[in-house]
């Protein structure tokens, strides 16, 4: 078998003859990007093969230029032995990712407790089993499987003094009294990123919070990726399966050692996420849900046996998800809803969910709508020319000086600029509308500046120069990439306030949610048109919703009974089938709109050449 050696690691591994650089590097333990899941679409995982025998350039590489060994991992197949050497910034680096959120009120229920027992033993007179004794004492109805077996050595064990733990009607453990903590999990399944919160089930607090990436996405950045994956066969699907729940045992893992307890400590474990991503966790098939009527293998909460996906917990621990709406209105919406309070509130308000898949839900006199925009993965940095997730030198946010040009700008981690990630990608943009550079139809206008070059043909606006000398531009394309994204999220807004008969001024608050929608400055979201013009005061970024949605499904039945009733409340609205849709989408694709008097202040400050104060 041929030799890959990859530098500068300097490890060497035996492949088979054809396999993909991109598998390669991973086996070993180097994690490219590749946005697109090895499609050659995103151009990310970027190499050098500096020696060896490999395959033809694909059609897929058209326009790189080869002559200094540079190719894309994904569609270079190793035909004997080779070197290649990975750049750095073709790796996947810490990023940062949304941990924090606003939760609203709810009580303290959780449905794992801890009750203390004193059994009387079995004796000539009294006869019953060890199963009846111990539920008859807790009067709850069952026990697990796995501690029933072992229930005789444990009561004799404990000298019949010992700790009940119970979920709902169930007996999940019994161990000695003492003051040891009872835990569960919390779990933000995200596309992207996943968020597990620690949590103390005795008194409410969250003990850690872990977050990374999740490490399905090598297999692709989008739902749909990962769909298109996991229908190739059942291996496919439970290799989606595996990474994510590996994912979740390293975090479990991480929280676990910050607080000094054991996975046998862990007894329930709530899931939220969008449709497809619980789905891949529970191990499901995702098929129906790629095409009409896009129709999702559960809606209800699931809940089973953390074991038997193999999750890191104590054995007899319970998992279970919060509910969804629809194929492509998932759990992760309800929660946030829970977090925004808006369910309980008599006003109008709107929540918007701000990311690759995103949903927007109104809610108007008893009624909630919900849509789901496919504003594709440009709105979070990916897929434009600099375009990059939100990591170590990614520029998140920046200001133009209206006279001079002159670019301020901030990175994650203060790190030299590598690229520009979602939150900067809007600030950029309409710090351009404000400063005069780009027009209403989102052209680059030639000031005739140094910052303003010809890439590829196409005019390009210079935000930063790193220390390698490569210019990080936002491009003519990137524009128009951006202004599909952007009109997909306020179109969606725009038509759920006509289908209920309302204006943005009708609203009381606009929700933002999402790690993404969290970032976001909203004057820069107004500006683009992406969101309602409204007043900042009365708009709210309640962060990471999804995940503290999940918090306060562990510790509060209320909150989820809450959750089911949310969910079944929720009525889908199909954009593609309201007839108005198209042209709205077109006339939302204009900066910030073809409709002028939707945007009087933005427009007015575009004009002053002043950023939008209120």
């Amino acid at each position: 078998m041929p030799v890959v050696t990859v530098q500068p690691e300097g490890v060497r591994i035996k492949v088979p003859h054809g396999s993909d650089l991109l598998t390669v590097l991973r086996n070993v333990g180097v994690n490219v990007e590749s946005v697109c899941g090895g499609r050659g679409v995103c151009k990310k995982c970027i190499v050098e093969v500096v020696s060896g025998s490999i395959s033809e350039p694909s059609s897929a590489e058209t326009g790189i230029d080869f002559s200094q060994g540079i190719r894309l991992a994904c569609q270079t197949k190793v035909l004997g032995d080779t070197v290649v050497k990975v750049p750095q910034a073709s790796r996947q680096t810490k990023g940062k990712i949304l941990e924090k959120g606003v939760a609203a009120g709810f009580d303290f229920s959780p449905a794992v407790k801890l009750v203390n027992v004193r059994l009387e033993p079995p004796s000539l007179k009294d006869q019953r089993s060890d199963m009846e004794r111990l539920l008859e004492s807790v009067e709850v109805a069952s026990i697990d499987s796995l501690l029933l077996k072992r229930l005789p050595s444990r009561l004799r064990e404990l000298g019949w003094e010992l700790e009940a733990i119970i979920r709902d009607d169930e007996v999940l453990d019994v161990r000695p009294r003492s003051n040891r903590d009872l835990y569960g999990v919390a779990v933000d399944v995200g596309t992207t990123t996943v968020v597990v919160y620690l949590v103390s089930l005795k008194n409410g607090r969250i003990v850690s919070v872990k977050s990374d990436y999740n490490g399905q996405i090598v297999h692709g950045d989008d739902v749909i990726s990962r769909i298109t994956y996991a229908v190739k066969g059942y291996d496919n699907l439970k290799i989606l399966q595996n990474k994510i729940v590996e994912t979740v045992n390293r975090l479990v893992r991480a929280a676990l050692d910050d607080a000094g307890c054991a996975s046998s400590d862990v007894y329930e474990a709530i899931f939220s996420g969008n449709t497809v991503m619980l789905s891949l966790l529970y191990g499901a098939e995702v098929s129906a849900i790629a095409s009409a009527p896009y129709v999702p293998p559960f809606r209800s909460s699931l809940c089973f046996k953390a074991r038997e996906i193999g999750l890191e917990t104590n054995s007899s621990a319970v998992a279970c998800t919060l509910p969804v709406v629809s194929g492509y209105v998932g759990g992760d919406v309800v929660a946030d809803i829970m977090v925004s309070g808006m369910h309980r509130r008599d006003e109008n308000s709107m929540l918007i969910d701000l990311g690759t898949n995103g949903e927007v839900v109104l809610k108007s006199r008893g009624l909630m709508l919900a849509a789901s925009t496919a504003a594709g993965p440009a709105i979070e940095g990916a897929g434009l020319s600099n375009g990059m997730r939100g990591m170590e030198g990614a520029i998140e946010s920046v200001s133009i000086d209206v006279e001079t040009y002159d670019v301020y700008f901030k990175t994650i981690g203060g790190k030299d600029p590598r690229g520009i990630c979602g939150s900067g990608v809007v600030d950029s943009i309409a710090w351009m509308l404000i400063s005069g550079i780009l027009d209403q139809r989102g052209r680059i206008v030639d000031l005739g500046i140094p910052r303003i070059v010809k890439t590829n043909d196409a005019k390009a606006f210079t935000l930063a120069v790193n220390s390698d000398g490569r210019r990080i531009c936002v491009t003519q394309s990137d524009v128009r990439v951006f202004q599909l994204a952007k009109a997909a999220v306020f179109s969606a807004c725009l038509l759920l306030l006509k289908k209920a008969g309302l204006a943005p001024r009708d609203l009381s608050k606009i929700y933002i949610a999402g790690a993404f929608g969290n970032y976001v400055d909203p004057r820069s979201a107004m500006v683009v048109g992406m969101i309602p013009e409204f007043p900042l005061e009365k708009i709210v970024q309640i962060g990471n919703g999804s995940g503290h949605g999940a918090v306060m499904s562990l510790l509060s039945k209320k909150a989820r009974g809450e959750a089911e009733l949310i969910a079944r409340k929720i009525k889908v609205v199909d954009l593609n089938t309201v007839r108005e849709f198209q042209s709205e989408f077109i006339d939302s694709t204009l900066f910030p709109h073809r409709r002028r008097e939707m945007f009087p202040k933005v427009i007015d400050a575009i004009g002053r050449r002043m950023p939008l104060l209120g």
